[in-house]
């Protein structure tokens, strides 16, 4: 008989501590949910600042980048100013790209016999040989807003055979003097 009771004590017992352990299990489960919500929560609320943060660092360097080559445009135009207030600059860019000559000074334009071939320079201002497509008023501004040129280029060449025409010896007549300014 002693056997018979404690066999349905151990069967209670071993059921309460079955359950025990599902409800453990569960506890655990849940917890283990409740703490990867947890996780996720937290990863997609800091994920915006640290991309945020990233996007501005990147920006950051760009508009550095930015401001240094700025700051050295900048002191290439402080330069060209300082160069361009100088009256013996602008003395000398006005004889060398418009053929200004200084009161007093003689002018000589050189020509230069037919057939005689001039160095080229390599250059964007020297352009093919030809007709060009640009209307007359670009090919205008060019001459003044361009770099310095060389002479003209002859406007024909003669046919072989035939003699070209006389040049002038020695150097060219002075240039009548100015007209004395208005009012003086």
């Amino acid at each position: 008989m002693g056997r018979s009771i404690t066999e349905p004590i151990r069967q209670v017992i071993t059921a309460s501590v079955q359950q025990q352990d599902e409800q453990r299990l569960g506890f655990t489960a849940r917890r283990a949910a409740i703490l990867a919500a947890v996780v996720c929560v937290l990863t997609l609320t800091i994920a915006g600042p640290v991309r945020t943060f990233f996007a501005q660092r990147t920006e950051m360097n760009q508009l550095a980048a930015s401001e240094a080559a700025l700051r050295t445009q900048i002191s290439e135009l402080e330069g060209q100013k300082a160069k361009l207030a100088d009256p013996v600059f602008i003395a000398a860019q006005a004889r060398e790209r418009l053929g200004f000559v200084k009161p007093g000074d003689i002018p000589y334009q050189v020509q230069l016999p037919p057939g005689t071939v001039l160095e080229q320079e390599t250059g964007p201002q020297n352009k093919a040989s030809g007709p060009s497509a640009d209307p007359w008023y670009t090919a205008l501004w060019h001459t003044i807003a361009d770099t310095p040129h060389g002479p003209p280029a002859p406007a024909k060449s003669e046919p072989p055979g035939l003699p070209a025409p006389a040049q002038p010896s020695g150097p060219p007549p002075p240039l009548p003097p100015p007209p004395p300014p208005p009012g003086g």
